[in-house]
């Protein structure tokens, strides 16, 4: 997760969640502030995205959202690493509890990994997408309608594996989940991309390093599926919860090609008064 402190600062990119400082290693691990644990199968779309570490252990990298029984969606500030062969993951899905073995794991030889290429800390591009040999067991999640506005009091919610209390290093290993409100989004003058999302107060949100993790609605009507609205990017001066926003059509362009080659160009959102319309 990254954080603004200033106009053409952003900081925490990576690393022991350090705050004014950009850094270029991997996210810390995520943290969840004022929310409850997730039961084992609640949540069966929210994914776990490992990194290896020096020793050859694993341990938590970024959260994502299995949108597809092949896809998995992530923040490109994760992402970007793996592509540039700057770290090596490995998902884990279908586990709550990262202290268990249960889960199924998917290792890089069984999966390609894409990132927004035009991807800056000021605009609504930081989208990766991780792409299956082989469909997932575990249940996916729905991705809301293209140009989907999501009004400001709406209580959505996030979730993700990790600190609860930001004055506190420890790390639950359960995967917890807090309800948001959305709030209207300050672009600070226009220096930030309007299409952002914003959620969250300083009691109940998401935290340093929480990189990847979906905004979602679990229980939207006319279907059986959770609906994934954004995934974690980072904070602003003004915005405590800054998500990237799934329903901007532009973030979709670079990805065609890609799920195209793959047949997965289904995945990609339509415009819910024009169903043919696609990014």
């Amino acid at each position: 997760m990254r954080k603004s402190m200033s106009r053409q600062a952003v900081t925490a990119l990576a690393g022991a969640g350090a705050f004014g400082i950009v850094c270029t290693a991997a996210p810390p691990a995520s943290a969840i502030v004022g929310g409850d644990p997730v039961a084992d199968g609640k949540r069966p779309f929210v994914v776990q995205i490992e990194q290896q570490d020096d020793d050859g252990a694993w341990s938590h990298f970024c959260g994502g959202a299995l949108i597809d029984s092949r896809v998995v969606a992530t923040a490109a500030h994760c992402t970007k690493f793996v592509v540039q062969g700057k770290v090596k993951i490995r998902l884990v899905m279908g586990r709550a509890d990262s202290s268990t073995p249960g889960g199924t794991v998917v290792t890089g030889d069984h999966f390609s990994v894409y990132s927004h290429p035009e991807f800056s800390t000021l605009t609504n591009t930081d989208l990766g997408l991780i792409v299956l040999d082989n469909a997932a067991d575990q249940a996916s999640a729905a991705l809301a309608p293209l140009r989907t506005k999501l009004q400001p009091g709406r209580l959505v919610r996030a979730a993700g594996w990790g600190r609860t209390d930001l004055s506190d290093p420890d790390k639950p290993s359960r995967l917890r989940e807090a309800r948001l409100p959305v709030t209207e989004f300050d672009t600070e003058g226009g220096t930030w991309d309007k299409q952002f999302i914003c959620a969250g107060t300083a009691a109940t949100r998401v935290a340093p390093g929480d990189s990847g993790g979906p905004l979602f609605d679990p229980s939207t009507s006319g279907s059986d599926k959770a609906v994934v609205y954004g995934l974690v990017t980072g904070e602003t001066n003004t915005c405590q919860g800054l998500f990237t926003n799934l329903a901007d059509p532009t973030i979709w362009k670079p990805f065609r090609k890609p799920l195209a080659s793959h047949g997965l160009l289904h995945v990609v959102p339509t415009n819910a008064g024009h169903p043919a319309e696609a990014a």
